[in-house]
């Protein structure tokens, strides 16, 4: 029978720049953590981008007047804005989540730890952005002030894959290991949230058993499982988003092909897609179903 074990490693607050893989190395020597052959390390977004420098008191951004004029519009800070116009490459839309949850269309009070705190925090950030960053979708282009000081916002790399990279060639030439590192984030999903992965070296991120024979030898449709959001997932329920202070995890037992994440992964070319679906749609059900679709939302 198949085992997968991960291990959460305890980090003190990192303030300055550092060497992340040092860090990584320290911590897992410091717990008696073994780091050999095929373990997946997996490393929070947040975690890179404070060894990395790329923290930002928002006291020294100043807005351009596409940010002063959205501000003006969503409630926002101009500052916080500007940071979100900076590090994406398009918007695609706004989520007005303090009016959603203030008409009773979204029900957050279920899952707030301190109601109080949550409407601090909507007041302040009444609506969020969905951009588009490295292809891929993020909520305000992944700034985020959590476990930072006041004022202070963090700013995703510009390729997580070359980071990845970077950490994988340093734990091996720290160590002589071969790993795998996969950096996630934790994202916006349905009724919750979820950690997806943002980028990734050494490991095939996804199953390739398209087609492949099921049990009773039929071809399936499907078996393209994305391993690295799983792995991603699965580290964390160690993780979590608070003050546990495990930014880091070790996956020991997962077999794996090595690969970088871009170079495996099919390229998607979203707003295209979301195009051809409507148009598709538009054929098949009809204007009148499409309509009813929309007066129901």
């Amino acid at each position: 029978m198949g085992r997968v074990e991960i291990i959460g490693l305890k980090m003190c607050v990192v303030e300055e720049l550092c060497n992340i893989a040092e860090e990584i190395l320290n911590a897992a020597r410091l717990q008696g953590v073994d780091v050999v052959d095929g373990n997946v390390v997996v490393v929070t977004d947040k975690l890179v981008s404070k060894c990395l420098g790329r923290v930002v008191k928002v006291d020294d951004v100043k807005p351009s007047r596409k940010a002063l004029r959205l501000a003006s519009k969503t409630g926002l800070d101009a500052r916080f804005v500007e940071l979100v116009l900076r590090n994406c490459d398009d918007v695609l839309a706004v989520v007005p989540i303090k009016r959603l949850a203030d008409e009773g269309l979204v029900n957050l009070k279920p899952l707030a730890g301190d109601v109080e705190a949550m409407r601090r925090l909507l007041d302040e950030y009444p609506v969020f952005f969905i951009t588009l960053r490295e292809g891929m979708l993020w909520s305000d282009s992944g700034v985020d002030s959590s476990n930072l000081p006041p004022g202070c916002y963090a700013i995703p790399v510009e390729n997580h894959d070359e980071v990845a990279k970077m950490i994988r060639d340093s734990i091996r030439e720290a160590t002589g290991r071969r790993v795998a590192v996969v950096i996630c984030d934790t994202e916006l999903f349905l009724g919750g949230s979820l950690d997806f992965a943002r980028g990734s070296w050494g490991i095939d991120p996804v199953d390739r058993c398209f087609g492949c024979r099921d049990l009773y030898g039929n071809p399936k449709y499907g078996g393209v499982d994305i391993v690295v959001h799983e792995i991603c997932s699965a580290t964390s329920l160690l993780f979590k988003q608070a003050a546990e202070g495990v930014p880091v995890a070790i996956v020991r037992g997962l077999r794996y092909r090595e690969c970088g994440l871009r170079d495996a992964l099919p390229r998607i070319r979203i707003c295209r897609v979301i195009r051809e679906v409507f148009v598709e749609s538009l054929r098949v059900l009809g204007v009148k179903q499409l309509l009813k679709l929309i007066y129901s939302l």
